[in-house]
């Protein structure tokens, strides 16, 4: 579900800026642009929470928390980053 509202979002952009680029229309190509980078920062954004499921962490939602309330900075994205990669299984 969220694959396919990614990819539509990505088709729209595409279009958008294919369409504004044929009409001479700059403030649809400015939207495309706006939206393709939203897509790409919510993407680098998401990273350490989206690890964090693909290799099923026993720590997601403390994950999913941190990233949400802190990941816009630094250093609190690494510690999340740090948390989805740790294996359990190395002891």
């Amino acid at each position: 579900m969220l694959r396919n509202l990614l990819f539509a979002l990505l088709l729209l952009a595409i279009a958008l800026w294919c369409y504004g680029n044929w009409r001479q229309q700059p403030q649809l190509v400015d939207i495309a642009l706006y939206l393709g980078d939203a897509l790409v920062m919510a993407g680098a954004y998401l990273l350490p929470t989206v690890t964090a499921a693909l290799v099923k962490s026993p720590r997601l939602k403390r994950i999913v928390l941190l990233n949400l309330l802190g990941g816009w900075l630094i250093l609190p994205w690494i510690v999340a980053m740090g948390l989805a990669l740790k294996r359990d299984d190395l002891a």
